[in-house]
């Protein structure tokens, strides 16, 4: 079966099994797991390409919210394989794997590690490959393009806190915080711009495809990562030790931004 045969589901989980093999493979050689945090984001450009590439009877707005994806998803994954070629050792995430599982770790990473990503990464793109499964004509054109100027917000906040972050890391000194510019509203703007740019997506498509309401989980399973499991919590729970931070908590908001008081 060609893939153009394929629904955008089935070519979509394709892309993502392929990619994250190769990703598998060179991770095994570079003994280093943590090449699959910038490989997550370009995932899900490929997923989008693929879908444009394989759907027929795609509107405009069907159309732009692919790309918006791809752009999300490049620059997402050219920010974090910068900071991966710039890490002298492995993420502390997967050494603790590593230490678990011992020898044995090369292979389980195949599932603990690459196989479940890719899993999440397949739900989590599910609204806009349902909007190139079903096509056809925005029923809600307006509203659509509200929810892609939403996820563009989203988008440019996320790209201007990860360039703050960026800059703050290359003078900090041990026990510096950032606490002006964008993480003067949210302890975690990046990670919020990072939502919103989801829900906005998920909008985008539900306005223009109506049968796709369904895939409300997946921005909700984006949220839940990003504040419960590999995002605020996880890195607050190594910052609070930092002198001030505690302080900087109980003034700032750490999701949501506080935009007024």
């Amino acid at each position: 079966m060609a893939i153009s045969e394929l629904s955008s589901f089935q070519a979509g989980g394709l892309a993502i099994f392929v990619m994250l093999s190769g990703v598998w493979l060179f991770s095994v050689v570079k003994k280093d797991a943590g090449i699959i945090d910038a490989f997550w984001g370009l995932g899900f450009s490929v997923v989008a390409l693929v879908g444009l590439l394989v759907s027929d009877n795609l509107e405009p707005i069907t159309q732009a919210t692919g790309l918006l994806v791809i752009l999300w998803g490049v620059r997402l994954f050219s920010h974090l394989l910068r900071r991966w070629r710039g890490e002298e050792e492995e993420d502390p995430r997967y050494q603790a794997m590593r230490r678990k599982r011992g020898d044995s770790f090369w292979w389980r990473s195949i599932y603990v590690v690459f196989i479940f990503q890719g899993l999440l990464m397949w739900l989590v793109a599910m609204p806009y490959m349902a909007a190139f499964y079903f096509g056809g004509a925005a029923a809600l054109p307006g509203l659509a393009i509200l929810g892609l100027l939403i996820a563009l917000a989203g988008l440019t906040m996320e790209t201007l806190a990860d360039i703050q972050l960026t800059r703050f890391r290359a003078t900090a000194q041990p026990g510096d915080l950032l606490t002006d510019g964008w993480w003067k509203y949210t302890r975690h703007p990046n990670y919020f711009g990072d939502a919103l740019f989801w829900w906005g997506i998920w909008l985008a498509v539900v306005a223009a495809t109506p049968e796709a309401v369904w895939t409300v989980f997946a921005p909700a399973l984006m949220n839940f990562l990003l504040v419960k499991v590999s995002g605020a919590d996880l890195l607050e729970y190594r910052l609070r030790k930092k002198p001030g931070y505690e302080a900087y908590m109980e003034r700032t908001n750490r999701f949501v931004p506080k935009l007024f008081g």
